[in-house]
């Protein structure tokens, strides 16, 4: 079987950009690479190739976006700017070996902000988090990985500062905004999160978006930035509602200065539209903008709202009911 890896590259990342794809895996299966696409929980599969056109397939991804091809054995990332019709779409690239060495890809479609609109299912959601995000303090979004959050900040950001100044801190910067003044971290020369945040302070921005907290000393920094009288917008994993203050508690935030800036919670997820031939997924939102102790969310009621109104099928609604309330 004899493959052009570079059409076939080509053709992939075409695919994936043209039916909205939020990853492509290239993973190793017993005597061959399987090729597919994932949207939220579903999974298309693109194409079977023999080991060795698979392993090209990946050294040529791994060329492209800067990465080491000589290394098959540590995890490695990387990311690159993709033309296709004649516009630049960026990707960000994982790899990792297995026992047996055998090198597995994984890469995230970055969609062109704005490019696509998303589908709400409740759009009055939308412009209830739009009129609460106008809040001095700390608005964490939150929510599994691929459900759009990043995407959504930044949509949030846009739409109510217009022409004043926004600032992003990201690592790496995943989505390209021409009216943000966008930085990205660099451990190697110690441009860090709190370094960055420090330095945007005196800049003065109307919304400074903190790309993810991770760690105690992120964390720390968001919330001083806060504390000044900022619009800080930033991304966290947890479960739910409650999870986002709970995993803030674990990163060592002190609960009174937490208290005081806080100003939102928004946690997001992506479900199966019902009978949509396009596996089109929509958007459900939950979301705190006032408590008295821990915040809640009311997850299970708005998920049983989509489910009477037809949006979801009764086998998703099940297996959604209590999956953000399970501990």
């Amino acid at each position: 079987m004899n493959v052009d890896i570079k059409t076939l590259a080509h053709e992939l990342i075409q695919w994936g950009i043209d039916h909205q794809a939020q990853d492509l895996y290239i993973l190793p299966k017993r005597e061959i690479m399987e090729v597919f696409f994932r949207y939220s929980k579903s999974k298309v599969i693109f194409k079977e190739l023999p080991l060795q056109e698979g392993e090209k397939l990946i050294f040529h991804f791994k060329f492209i976006s800067g990465m080491d091809v000589g290394e098959r054995r540590k995890m490695q990332m990387g990311a690159v700017e993709y033309q296709v019709k004649k516009q630049q779409r960026r990707l960000r690239l994982s790899t990792v070996g297995d026992y047996q060495n055998r090198e597995s890809l994984v890469i995230r479609f970055l969609h062109a902000f704005g490019e696509e609109p998303e589908y709400f299912f409740l759009p009055w959601q939308v412009a209830a988090i739009k009129a609460y995000s106008h809040r001095k303090g700390l608005h964490v979004f939150s929510g599994p990985v691929g459900s759009g959050k990043t995407t959504f900040m930044y949509k949030i950001a846009k739409q109510i500062t217009h022409d004043q100044q926004v600032i992003s801190i990201e690592d790496p910067v995943e989505i390209e905004e021409a009216t943000f003044l966008q930085l990205q971290t660099n451990e190697k020369i110690a441009v860090t999160y709190e370094a960055l945040i420090r330095a945007c302070l005196r800049h003065r921005p109307d919304v400074l978006i903190i790309g993810e907290i991770r760690d105690r000393q992120t964390a720390q920094a968001a919330i001083r930035a806060a504390l000044t009288g900022h619009t800080v917008f930033t991304t966290i994993h947890a479960r739910n509602i409650a999870g986002v203050w709970q995993r803030l508690k674990d990163l060592g935030s002190d609960l009174s200065e937490l208290s005081e800036c806080l100003a939102g919670i928004i946690y997001q997820r992506l479900l199966p539209e019902t009978n949509n031939e396009k596996a089109r997924a929509g958007v459900l939102f939950d979301y705190c903008f006032q408590w008295e102790t821990t915040p809640v969310g009311k997850w299970n009621n708005f998920l049983r709202k989509v489910w009477a109104y037809g949006f979801i099928s009764d086998q998703v609604f099940y297996e959604e009911q209590d999956q953000v309330i399970k501990n």
